[in-house]
């Protein structure tokens, strides 16, 4: 049946539903990494420090987000907006400083 534009989608997988290929495949990843844990740790102190640091920062990918640059275009804001801004910012500065004390 062909898309018609202006009718609603029916049918399918509702959003946010996984797909149960991929939900079964990670499942299975997870029970052999578990399994073979104790093997994949061996086999990681047996690689040279050079090839250990990279396979660290590889998984190191799944578990920390890339950070993006963010841009605001301040020409935008009002007066107020750029204070708010500008307050949050050093309360959370100050918030790190002193969590690190």
């Amino acid at each position: 049946m062909p898309f018609n534009p202006g009718k609603e989608k029916t049918g399918g997988r509702k959003v946010g539903t996984p797909n149960r290929t991929t939900s079964t495949i990670k499942e299975r990843i997870a029970q052999l990494v578990d399994e073979k844990f104790d093997s994949i740790i061996d086999d990681l102190e047996k690689l040279d420090p050079q090839e250990r640091v990279t396979v660290y920062l590889r998984l190191l990918e799944y578990v920390i987000p890339k950070q993006r640059e963010t841009r605001i275009d301040l020409s935008t804001l009002s007066d107020e907006e750029i204070d708010t801004i500008l307050e949050k910012a050093l309360t959370k500065m100050e918030e790190n400083e002193n969590e690190s004390e």
